[in-house]
């Protein structure tokens, strides 16, 4: 990528027109641009998650500061005020050309309402700012409202028999020999070519082979910002167990619950500060959860 940024600079990203109202109580119906584009983001993740945090943090959301966003090669993070911080997976691989960001230098100071909404942008590297923002808003509704918010003590491989059929979206390196113990039928959709495989690997394109045969299928949370989770749970339906996995996802499960996830697994983030550095300093999962965050699950009621 150049150093320079891309000669078409963007301007801070205007939502108001694609945001709805009350979406999870069901109040109101959204405001529809045109019925076709009206009930399609009705029915998405993004646009549900961010009328959510919204309607549940209400007025306060506004008063609420982003104090920093940094952009690192394996995660972002976002500050609020307050002291809490969120992260999402840094979507490198969704660009051929410069990602670079024309609004740079603008997010810090913004209030959160405004960072939220960068993640309805079709803009991948946008998106997962705004997905970082939601991630942190739900470490704060967490503690403000911990009683919606019921964790649960399983573990991903707890979900896991020895005759299930395992899909995996997204590698997750160090889950794969630990799966490959309970079960020889695993097979993974990467986008990335990936030294030394320890089972089967296939191209992304091949998930509408592979997900509907599977009893149990492992979601990157990095698929929210990629625009890819919204399908991929359409083809994993006859799932038994569905998960989303991964720092990336908010710790806020009931819209994911709506939709036929049977379990998030994410990361509360209990030190931001050491986040921000470590974010900044190309650090990976494994660094955030030893120094600053812990993995946090939640389970749907069966």
């Amino acid at each position: 990528m150049s150093e320079t940024e891309s000669s078409e600079k963007r301007k801070f990203p205007e939502y108001e027109e694609k945001i709805y109202k009350n979406g999870l109580k069901g109040k109101e119906k959204p405001v529809e641009i045109n019925k076709g584009e009206g009930k399609k983001e009705e029915t998405e993740i993004l646009p549900t998650l961010v009328n959510a945090l919204k309607n549940d943090l209400g007025s306060a959301l506004k008063d609420i500061e982003v104090k920093d966003v940094r952009i690192g090669l394996a995660y972002i993070g976002v500050l609020l005020s307050e002291n809490y911080g969120g992260v999402a997976c840094t979507p490198l691989y969704e660009f051929s050309g410069c990602p670079a960001l024309g609004f740079a230098g603008s997010l810090k100071g913004k209030t959160a309402d405004k960072v939220l909404e960068l993640a309805l942008s079709k803009n991948p590297l946008e998106a997962a700012v705004g997905v970082a923002t939601a991630n942190a808003l739900s470490h704060m509704l967490w503690d403000t409202k911990s009683e919606n918010f019921p964790t649960s003590n399983v573990d991903i491989l707890d979900l896991i028999k020895p005759e299930d059929r395992v899909a995996m979206v997204g590698y997750f390196g160090p889950l794969v020999p630990k799966i490959l113990k309970i079960t020889e039928n695993l097979t993974i959709l990467e986008k990335r070519e990936i030294a030394s495989p320890k089972t089967l690997i296939l191209p992304s394109e091949k998930a509408r082979e592979v997900l509907p045969a599977s009893d149990v299928v492992i979601l990157s949370a990095s698929t929210l910002a990629n625009r890819t989770f919204d399908e991929l749970l359409s083809l994993g339906g006859a799932a038994r167990e569905v998960v989303l996995l991964g720092p990336s996802s908010p710790l806020y499960p009931a819209p994911f619950f709506e939709r036929g996830i049977t379990a998030v697994m994410g990361t509360r983030i209990f030190d931001p500060m050491t986040m921000l550095t470590i974010v900044s300093e190309a650090g990976g999962t494994k660094k955030l959860h030893k120094c600053c965050g812990e993995k946090v699950a939640f389970r749907k009621n069966q």
